[in-house]
């Protein structure tokens, strides 16, 4: 009987056995400070926001129509070494058929914050996002290094009061940029 005691106790998973040093809890990252921050992979869990106000995640009602916003994850471009993200529109309830449509490209830092590294703007947008039909944000990579990176897209109907949600799709990609924020 005290044999199968003492099997019972060894076959328990060590953090179990200490309050509070269970390894299934998240572990806080390591503060760094902005300057010394680089590019990284984020924390299972961190939030669609942290660290700049510009990337605070909109959904208010709509005053006017309210246009579908899309977007696709960020990803390595046809072009070698360049990554790339595009954002559309569908009509929803709107009554105009363009829309200028924006997305941006924010790379993960290990301070926590998401840093805006490149935008594009494109009027006269109809919807569907067809490849003329779309916004594309570009930029070379640095280096080929694992970065979480984050589509922002952003939908202005033309000539029509629209709601002013936004859309944030995230994906690691092979790709860092160590250059100048935007």
């Amino acid at each position: 009987m005290a044999r199968i005691a003492i099997v019972a106790v060894m076959c328990v998973p060590v953090g179990l056995l200490a309050p509070g040093a269970n390894a299934a809890q998240p572990v806080a990252p390591q503060k760094v400070s902005y300057e010394d921050a680089v590019p990284g992979i984020a924390p299972p869990g961190v939030p669609l926001v942290s660290g700049m106000p510009e990337l605070t995640q909109t959904s208010q009602p709509a005053l006017g129509c309210t246009p579908e916003t899309f977007g696709d994850n960020p990803h390595l471009s046809s072009t070698p070494g360049v990554i790339s993200a595009h954002g559309w529109w569908k009509q929803g309830d709107c009554t105009n058929n363009k829309a200028t449509v924006e997305n941006c490209l924010y790379e993960y830092y290990t301070d926590g914050t998401w840093r805006r590294k490149t935008c594009n703007t494109a009027s006269g947008i109809f919807p569907g996002g067809s490849s003329a039909n779309r916004s594309a944000a570009n930029r070379p990579c640095d280096s080929t290094e694992a970065i979480s990176w984050r589509n922002r897209v952003d939908v202005d109907v033309d000539d029509e009061i629209d709601s002013s949600g936004t859309i944030d799709r995230q994906a690691d990609v092979n790709c860092a940029i160590t250059g100048e924020d935007q």
